[in-house]
């Protein structure tokens, strides 16, 4: 008998590399390692033999496998693993280790609500912030529960992936550094182009610390010899062995086939076997799987045709429905004779589960059926396995609907737009937009409707299709196309409206879509219609207005509009007491007030509203309070206030796990620790929200000015061409997409005197500045820009064209910059000294009453040279003094650039210095060249070309420079060649 299922051979270099990883995962260094090859290579086998190995080792092992057909529910290869965790552990355990991330795990787990019945549903987000707060609490999750006992994780097949399941696992890759957690995850490289969903999948992991790749080959012929022997207990002769190897290539699954047909025909004995005069192998291994298939009894294989249409897996309730000429006994017979030739299997757990043996035969039955035979078995499946889950049928929707679609030209259409449109609302429930788009558009085909026009619904499925389609591209494209999901939107209102369906047409008008990088979508004209079909006292109205006057505001730029919309909310929300909906319209508004600066308002509002809100059921409102107070206090120079206020925002950011509060919570309070000086802090909160969103244009913004402000201008120089790419190639609806870059590279050149990059920033500076929809606060920004931009330029009109715009902003904290510095350095530079004066003397002010430590040296640095310009009567004696507090501070901030900035102009101030005598501390010549260059920022590399020495002289030098001065780093060795008057 050949039991080739059982064998394992070979593999010794493989499964090093992967008890390696196991053994670190186990440590709590987690891995990610995916096994890749062709068909039948043995990826499973290998996965298999390393699940035992980790089962011994105290491990828990859950499989989840990849199913080829449409049909699976979203993140199938993710739910079965995690059902059977859940399955497997008591209600207590489950609620601790899931925390409040429980909810959105339900969400796509329906076991969790079942063992965790009194669970509040998750509330309504913005698509992207919905998915990346499931992602974070699954992946939280099994962190969580990998730290009682490590887990090991088996995605089996994942070419066959749906796209949320590949998005969600780059989303665990992240996280996976400090885990007990090993994911084994296995695919057909043969089968992955450029093109497919899991290539640019890989393209993200393999970026990761955490990735290996081990790539499969067929056995050597070594190792052929005892496989066969090993499966069949009989030793092949010589000419045998070759052949199987030189027709399969060493591919364990083709040889287990071709030994299994020779063995039931005889062909494995005597000596003549493989060679002239014996049987002869198969060709292909479809052949040798067709004549094992002939084999079988003409009932077996019908009942495995059906199955091989059903899917990889498929129920022995599912195929009695379909084989009513056979007797329950017989069907069991019919499967037995199938498992016993190797064909099927049943699944571990389950009684009446069965699935293919491989997917190469699953494979080769359904290609051997015409086409016209296929549409007619996939109306019976669908009819059938419909008629199987009576009232459950909804929960079925996707492979009722994958059935109903492939049998569409015999059943009609009817049945796949209503399983089209169960799916996709069931697959936006779990947040799987990829998936539900592509029913929705499967629905509206069936129904003869374009995916794009401006004509509204004829119907209401159709209404239903197209909100559906809105809702799934707002969450699969990029911002950039938001205008499609919009357009969809609007025709299905049309329709509602029109039917007097109040309901829907709020729910369109209400639906939370993030807001667009270019362009304005128009959402604002969906609210003044849906207002007319409801009560105007109502609290439908009130939310409908609250939303309304955010969008006036924010995105239409129509500050007076979004004030009457706002009054008009707060005032439904104090007539019908309702404490949540005045909340939410007071951070609402006190956001609007923000960014048309109106910054008294904005604080008062934001503080009623963090008195007001009740916890956790204003979690939401008072985050956005607590981020707008944090940010008005941040610019009028209430440090310490901001910083709680801040604190605070982040602390609820973090309960709330949703992306977008998270990245303006970790960019303001990475804003505020960088201008005091704390440097580390700054950094912590700039890697852990990149971590969250590595493109964010804030984040990357604020990280180009830490690196640069310290002298590390490699990074610098990396984090900046970085955020260069996420300027919109054209130019859209005005924001921080521009502002920040443009201010960023106004303030980088300022530090590092390369001007080489100013005409990007002038234009994207001008695409705000001159746009009507751009609120105050982006305004003021790109106003602020040009001014340093002319600075930088010497550009006496520009200057002065910038200084009537920006003079009313006194007392202000710009991005990097105080507004009465930057009025000081444009009133310089158009000669106005005198008048320059004053404003940095109040720059000074502010910079020490708010703790804006760097911006402190540097506006003492710059006071200092204005006031070596003018020149009057105790001018130098100040400018002196002003510039030793600078030193000290940058020196003690380790400031690199500004430091070396200042001893240049001391030293200026001081030509007649006595020379040296002889150099200090015995250092030699050739190390006071290499000192003054690492006090100036170089690199070793640097260094090394500049000198034309090598790398490791540069090296061997700075090592005894570092001796020899009793300093510990190049921020010491900077300030030690100032301290010695050695740059000169």
């Amino acid at each position: 008998m050949v039991t080739t299922g059982s064998v394992f051979v070979g593999r010794q270099r493989e499964m090093g590399e992967l008890q390696a990883a196991l053994q670190e995962a186990l440590s709590g260094k987690g891995r990610l390692v995916m096994l890749v090859g062709e068909p039948g290579i043995g990826k499973t086998r290998i996965a298999q033999e390393l699940a035992a190995t980790a089962a011994e080792l105290g491990a828990q092992v859950l499989w989840g496998r990849c199913y080829e057909e449409a049909g699976a529910p979203p993140f199938w290869p993710w739910l079965q693993p995690l059902r059977a965790y859940v399955q497997q552990r008591d209600a207590g355990q489950l609620r601790s280790e899931m925390g409040p991330g429980a909810a959105d795990i339900a969400e796509i787990v329906s076991d969790v609500k079942e063992r965790l019945p009194d669970l509040k549903p998750p509330p309504q987000l913005e698509p992207e912030q919905a998915r990346f707060r499931l992602f974070e609490s699954i992946t939280s999750f099994l962190k969580k529960a990998a730290q009682s006992q490590p887990l090991m994780l088996v995605l089996d097949d994942l070419h066959w992936a749906d796209k949320p399941s590949l998005l969600l696992l780059q989303f665990v890759a992240r996280d996976l550094g400090n885990a007990r957690v090993l994911l084994l995850g296995t695919y057909r490289d043969v089968e992955v182009s450029r093109q497919h969903p899991l290539s640019e999948t890989l393209a993200h992991l393999s970026r990761e610390s955490v990735y290996r790749r081990v790539p499969l080959h067929g056995l050597s012929r070594e190792d052929t010899q005892p496989f066969i022997q090993a499966a069949t207990g009989i030793r092949p002769p010589p000419k045998l062995v070759e052949t199987i190897y030189q027709h399969t290539d060493g591919n364990p699954f083709f040889m287990a086939e071709v030994v299994r047909l020779l063995s039931d025909q005889g062909g494995l004995m005597g000596e003549e076997a493989g060679g002239p005069l014996g049987i002869q192998v198969p060709e292909g291994v479809r052949d040798a799987i067709g004549q094992r298939l002939n084999r079988l009894s003409k009932e077996c294989n019908q009942v495995l045709t059906t199955a091989a249409i059903i899917g990889c897996e498929f129920s022995l309730g599912q195929l009695a429905r379909l084989s009513k000429d056979l007797s329950e006994d017989r069907l069991l017979q019919v499967l037995e004779e199938g498992s016993v030739a190797g064909m099927i299997q049943e699944l571990p757990g389950s009684s009446e589960m069965y699935q293919f043996a491989h997917a190469l035969i699953q494979e080769t039955l359904a290609s051997e059926l015409s086409a016209a035979r296929r549409v007619r078995l996939h109306a019976r499946i669908a009819q059938a396995l419909e008629e199987l889950y009576g009232p459950q049928a909804e929960a079925h929707a996707a492979e009722l609907g994958h059935h109903f679609v492939q049998a569409e030209s015999v059943l009609g259409p009817e049945k796949v737009v209503k399983y089209c449109l169960l799916a996709g609302e069931r697959a936006l429930a779990s947040y799987a937009w990829e998936e539900g788009l592509a029913h929705f558009q499967r629905g509206l085909v069936a129904k003869g409707v374009s995916f794009s026009g401006t004509e509204p619904a004829g119907d209401g499925e159709e209404a239903a299709l197209l909100f559906g389609l809105g809702r799934a591209r707002a969450g699969s494209a990029d911002r950039q196309r938001l205008q499609e999901a919009v357009d969809a939107m609007s025709r299905a209102f049309d329709y509602y409206e029109a039917a007097g369906d109040v309901a829907q047409a709020v729910a369109i008008a209400e639906y939370p879509l993030p807001t667009p990088p270019v362009g304005r979508t128009g959402v604002a004209r969906f609210i003044p219609r849906a207002l007319k079909l409801v009560p105007p006292d109502s609290l439908q109205a009130g939310r409908l207005l609250s939303s309304y006057g955010a969008d006036l505001g924010r995105v239409e730029n129509d500050y007076e509009g979004a004030q009457v919309a706002f009054g008009r909310a707060l005032g439904i929300a104090r007539q019908e007491r309702d404490l949540a909906l005045e909340v939410r319209t007071l951070a609402a508004y006190a956001n609007v007030d923000l960014f048309h600066l109106h910054l008294p308002e904005a604080l008062e509002k934001a503080r009623k509203a963090i008195a007001l809100a009740r916890y956790p059921d204003d979690q939401r409102a008072a985050w956005q309070a607590f981020w707008n107070s944090g940010l008005v206090l941040w610019h009028m120079g209430e440090s310490g206030a901001a910083q709680q206020h801040s604190s605070a925002a982040l602390e609820l950011a973090e309960k709330l796990q949703d992306r977008y509060r998270l990245t303006f919570a970790f960019w303001l309070n990475a804003t505020l620790y960088r201008h005091s000086g704390d440097w580390r802090s700054a950094r912590d909160c700039s890697d852990r929200g990149l971590a969250v969103a590595p493109q964010d244009y804030m984040l990357v913004s604020d990280r180009v000015l830490l690196e640069y402000e310290v002298g590390d201008f490699d990074r610098g120089v990396a984090y900046l061409e970085q955020l260069l790419k996420t300027i919109p190639p054209v130019a859209g609806r005005p924001g921080g997409q521009y502002t920040f870059p443009a201010q960023v590279i106004a303030l980088v050149a300022r530090i590092t005197g390369v001007l080489d990059r100013l005409e990007v920033a002038e234009k994207a500076a001008q695409t705000v500045s001159s746009s009507p929809f751009a609120n105050s606060w982006y305004v003021n920004s790109a106003k602020s820009s040009l001014g340093l931009l002319a600075v930088l330029r010497h550009d006496v009109a520009g200057a002065g064209e910038q200084y009537e715009a920006l003079e009313s902003r006194r007392g202000f904290m710009l991005h990097a910059t105080s507004s009465d510095h930057l009025l000081g350095l444009l009133a310089q530079t158009m000669g106005n000294l005198d008048q320059a004066a004053p404003h940095f003397e109040d720059a000074l002010a502010f910079c020490r009453k708010a703790g804006y430590r760097p911006e402190l040296a540097w506006s003492l640095c710059d006071h200092a040279d204005l006031l070596l310009q003018r020149n009057k009567p105790g001018d130098r004696q100040k400018a002196m003094s002003l510039l030793d507090e600078s030193l000290a501070i940058s020196t003690e901030l380790g400031m690199k650039p500004l430091m070396l900035r200042v001893m240049a102009r001391q030293q200026r101030m001081e030509p007649k210095l006595p020379a040296v005598p002889a150099l200090p501390d015995g250092l030699t010549q050739r190390e006071l060249e290499v000192l003054r260059l690492i006090a100036l920022g170089r690199s070793n590399r640097q260094i090394a070309e500049e000198l034309v020495i090598s790398l490791n002289t540069v090296g061997h030098h700075v090592s005894n420079i570092l001796s020899k001065t009793g300093t510990t780093n190049r921020a010491g060795v900077a300030t030690y060649a100032a301290r010695h008057s050695l740059l000169s």
